[in-house]
């Protein structure tokens, strides 16, 4: 229960705060993918339900019609594959596995989004919003692996 409150408070800090400072959707610090992220390495169980809810939620407060619970779904899926696969023992391995996979999950999100409408994509703010979240899971990962050991 704890994980889907954060997620709607974190689904309405995104799209309240951080879409008013980024400007567009696409753009924006996708913080509850972070946290979607670290509670599937954390947890092992219900990660499809979760992925499901935690989209759900930022479709809601961004109207958006599935295109962010697709995205959800899609880097869920691969991460769990993923994780049979390969161990995540440090932090650059969390780093490398959680860039990778928000690449894919925002080119499909963008792909999605531009079928049906036109926007430009600012490059250095795209940069900007994906350093961001590299550095927010950075800074955080540090207690998920000490919690673990």
């Amino acid at each position: 229960m704890k994980f889907y409150i954060i997620a709607f408070f974190l689904a309405y800090f995104q799209s309240s705060v951080l879409l008013a400072l980024f400007h567009s959707m696409l753009l924006t610090p996708n913080l509850l993918l972070l946290y979607l992220f670290l509670n599937i390495l954390g947890e092992g169980n219900s990660w499809l339900r979760r992925a499901v809810l935690a989209g759900f939620f930022l479709d809601l407060f961004q109207d958006s019609l599935g295109l962010n619970l697709s995205g959800f779904v899609l880097f869920a899926t691969l991460f769990n594959l993923m994780k049979l696969r390969i161990e995540m023992p440090s932090r650059v391995s969390l780093l490398l596995v959680y860039a990778l996979l928000s690449l894919v999950e925002r080119l499909w999100v963008i792909a999605l989004f531009r079928i049906r409408y036109y926007t430009e994509l600012n490059i250095w703010l795209a940069l900007l919003s994906f350093s961001l979240e590299l550095l927010f899971l950075y800074l955080i990962s540090g207690r998920y692996l000490y919690r673990e050991s």
